[in-house]
């Protein structure tokens, strides 16, 4: 049966996300990803202009898969704390998933690559940092939390997110000391 546009391309990424779980992200280029999926260079080429383009495409499939396991419907006028735990403990099961850790894998692309990345990265680490002050604005306790300029609901969000990339890098599956701080430090 041949390939149609959109079965290549799906073909394509499937085989270079492969190459990123089992060998790391590092490991993807374009001969081995062809290789791999059974479809010409040339072709892989026609759909992934170059290994930063390709590179991209598997960040973002990687992120997209990151937070589709969150339910940021069941979060509605809950306490902030607990969706917090939910959200770390998704994420957590969705990186125990990769045979090594994928977030320091990003870390050793090459400087061009890391940048594009990266980039891809912050889109995607942006949009939870929003969806982190959200969650603050739903909760009746930190909705009406005396927040300033200088210790603002995006800078804690910030803080909160980036904070469990950093538990997330290390393996911790228990974020509840982290939790029992923040609750320390945003009571009023």
């Amino acid at each position: 049966m041949p390939y149609n546009n959109e079965t290549q391309k799906k073909t394509i990424l499937s085989a270079a996300k492969n190459i990123a779980i089992t060998q790391g992200i590092t490991k993807i280029n374009i001969r081995s990803v062809a290789q791999d999926s059974g479809i010409a260079i040339g072709t892989v080429y026609n759909y992934f202009p170059s290994k930063a383009h390709l590179l991209i495409a598997v960040i973002e499939d990687f992120w997209d898969g990151a937070f589709a396991g969150i339910d940021w419907q069941s979060f509605s006028n809950s306490n902030f704390y607990n969706n917090l735990e939910k959200i770390y403990s998704s994420l957590y099961l969705y990186l125990e998933s990769f045979k090594d850790n994928w977030l320091e894998h990003l870390s050793l692309l090459k400087t061009q690559e890391k940048i594009i990345g990266k980039k891809k990265e912050h889109e995607y680490m942006d949009k939870i940092r929003n969806r982190i002050t959200t969650l603050m604005d739903m909760d009746d306790r930190l909705r009406h939390y005396p927040w300033t300029d200088s210790f603002s609901k995006e800078k804690t969000s910030e803080f909160i997110f980036d904070n469990m990339l950093t538990m997330l890098r290390k393996g911790e599956k228990d974020i509840s000391f982290f939790i029992m701080i923040l609750e320390k430090m945003l009571s009023y």
